[in-house]
């Protein structure tokens, strides 16, 4: 296996590429942003918002809602349809407003700009999520409404439950609450502290991107906690002794490896390997 060496000085290259002029992806049919930090689907939607005109505060509003729909889905279209369903619906992702619509009118909105995939148990994971942003005084609302937070006491209270049901539905498993707290930070530009504790978010694509890089080869094809650890634990080691930019809030961070991991693991990791 690669020494932390040899794979912080391959982090910092991907890093260089990733958050400059580009990853080179061997990939013919990838988009001609998808090697670059401004190609990621949610700073894409995210940017769509800011054009035109919508502030921080429902930027993250945004960004949860759809997060939590961002499992086993293509992101690209994904995130470009809950820009869509903002502009045509914005009251959609308003704690308040989104808690007290009828269940069968948020699933047919839902499901008709094409955001929901299970609409019954999306539509209600929605709605549970509106539901504690609307009632409580928590670290999950103070970072939506402030944009402050602290990382470690945000991915605790996404687990938590109020009457034996989950507070934050489709936001607590380990790949998908790590990654949103990453994009409350950026695109989102809260400023969060510990963001340090934020591994690389292990799904399909990093996991190959680790293997065709050289990093780590956990046996097995499942995606387990030894795997995810494996993984984790190699990127963050390399973290460690490097040193590479990114978005302010996450420069410098797991946090900043992990959507360049993303993409070389979805279009080709050909152009990059440790190197002795």
């Amino acid at each position: 296996m690669p020494t932390p060496a040899q794979t912080a000085r391959l982090a910092e290259a991907i890093a260089a590429a990733f958050y400059g002029e580009g990853l080179k992806l061997p990939d013919s049919d990838a988009p001609a942003d998808a090697g670059t930090w401004a190609g990621m689907p949610e700073v894409k939607a995210v940017e769509r918002l800011r054009e035109s005109g919508v502030g921080d505060r429902e930027v993250r509003l945004f960004i949860t809602f759809i997060a939590a729909m961002d499992r086993m889905r293509d992101a690209n279209a994904l995130w470009s349809r809950g820009v869509k369903l903002f502009g045509a619906s914005p009251e959609t992702f308003e704690p308040a407003e989104a808690a007290a619509i009828s269940i069968h009118a948020l699933r047919e909105r839902l499901s008709d700009f094409g955001v929901s995939q299970r609409h019954g148990s999306d539509s209600q994971a929605w709605q549970a999520i509106a539901r504690s942003l609307a009632s409580e005084n928590s670290p999950v609302t103070r970072v939506i409404e402030s944009g402050h937070g602290d990382a470690r006491e945000i991915l605790e209270y996404r687990r938590t439950r109020v009457g034996g049901r989950a507070r934050f539905p489709m936001l607590a498993g380990p790949k998908v609450g790590p990654m949103w707290v990453r994009m409350l930070a950026a695109p989102g530009g809260a400023k969060i502290e510990n963001i340090d504790i934020i591994p690389v978010q292990v799904d399909v694509q990093v996991r190959r991107a680790t293997r065709e890089l050289g990093v780590a080869n956990p046996p097995g094809e499942e995606i387990d906690g030894a795997v995810r650890s494996v993984i984790q634990d190699a990127w963050r080691n390399a973290v460690a002794g490097a040193e590479f930019g990114g978005p302010p809030g996450i420069a410098g961070t797991c946090a900043a490896l992990d959507p360049a991991l993303w993409a070389l693991g979805k279009y080709g990791c050909d152009h990059y390997k440790v190197q002795p």
